[in-house]
């Protein structure tokens, strides 16, 4: 398989799996929610957030359509992996574009009356305590142990070589380290992320959003689990050749790739499980309550940016509920989330830095 057709190949997944998440995702959002903005039970269902969802599906797909063009047509000028970057920025780029335009217009469809629910605040009951917690609290501390002791192994090792670039040896552990404690950390987060209850639905609201976290909270542990561990074995695999203790990656770039690839269908098949099984937030499981009313911050306008951003100082949770995509996010007024964003700047830059200023050694 020459190069060329190789990058074009994985143009083509990356683009139909991002295309057709983009797709599907207003199909699970919670009742009364619109493109990132809170308009009401009733509105949501109207005829003009209909209008908009027809309008959301046409952009989806001509989205799709030009980023292959895009980056077919660059590939057949000489150059794939230029046109495999490019093609992939107009997706992301355009679908970005397409979910302000559609957000504004869903923000004027929200009527007086929703924005009165959403002031009040709905009791929540308590169903035990939170799942998942003690699954996140190993992976992190797994995470932490096999990302410092790789990346330090490394760090160690170089020094006996002489011929191998410090970035090729370092990049893996140092992406490693960077990447898998933080997915865990998340993880840990997202056991105690704020319920967002349909007022007067009794307890089928909070059922659904535990079951809903929970199973969310199990995914992003074992995904770092498993980050980690391929991170951790390829490390090694890449130091021990530096060291020349393999004669060459050989029969590992199989396995490697074969690795990602199952990686990648575990990641993927469990979000679409996920998505039809539960939907954003517990969608699905809370049909029967779908008509009461959503309550508190997911549905306080106000408190969301764009409708991607939650921004509240007075709420202490650290985690929320996603409007309009999946899972959760982080409270930019919370000081733990802040620090958490400032903590994982001041990683990666400087394990950047550190690879980069060795690299000039």
């Amino acid at each position: 398989m020459s190069e060329a057709v190789f990058v074009n190949l994985a143009l083509t997944v990356r683009v139909l799996i991002v295309g057709g998440f983009l797709f599907f995702l207003p199909r699970v959002t919670r009742v009364g929610l619109l493109f990132g903005a809170y308009v009401g039970e009733s509105s949501a269902e109207g005829d003009a957030a209909r209008r908009l969802l027809r309008s959301w599906y046409r952009g989806c797909v001509i989205l799709t359509v030009l980023s292959l063009m895009v980056g077919y047509g660059i590939s057949l000028a000489g150059r794939p992996l230029a046109g495999n970057y490019t093609g992939t920025a107009v997706l992301l780029l355009g679908a970005l574009g397409l979910y302000l335009r559609t957000y504004s217009r869903a923000r004027a469809l929200a009527p007086p009356e929703a924005a009165q629910q959403a002031t009040k605040a709905a009791a929540s009951l308590y169903v035990g305590e939170p799942r998942g917690a003690g699954l996140a609290k190993f992976a992190l501390g797994f995470s932490i142990i096999a990302a410092v002791a790789t990346f330090a192994y490394a760090t160690v090792s170089y020094q006996a070589m002489t011929d191998r670039s410090f970035v090729a040896i370092m990049f893996v552990p140092g992406l490693n380290l960077v990447l898998s404690p933080t997915v865990a950390l998340l993880a840990l987060f997202t056991v105690n992320a704020k319920r967002s209850i349909r007022a007067g639905s009794g307890g089928g609201s909070v059922e659904a959003q535990d079951a809903f976290r929970a199973t969310m909270v199990n995914l992003m542990s074992w995904t770092a689990l498993l980050f980690c561990t391929f991170m951790t074995v390829l490390s090694v695999q890449i130091v021990r050749l530096g060291l020349s203790e393999n004669a060459s990656l050989g029969a590992w770039v199989l396995w490697t790739a074969a690795l990602f690839l199952l990686f990648l269908i575990f990641i993927v098949g469990n979000m679409v499980r996920i998505l039809k099984g539960y939907g954003q937030g517990g969608a699905r499981l809370e049909q029967a309550a779908a008509d009461a009313a959503l309550t508190d911050g997911i549905a306080d306008n106000t408190r969301w940016v764009w409708g991607l951003f939650y921004v509240d100082r007075d709420d202490p949770s650290i985690m929320v509920e996603k409007r309009f995509g999946f899972g959760y996010t982080l409270n930019y007024g919370n000081r733990t989330a802040v620090l958490f964003v400032v903590a994982f700047l001041v990683l990666s830059i400087s394990v950047a830095a550190f690879v980069l200023i060795g690299a000039t050694r």
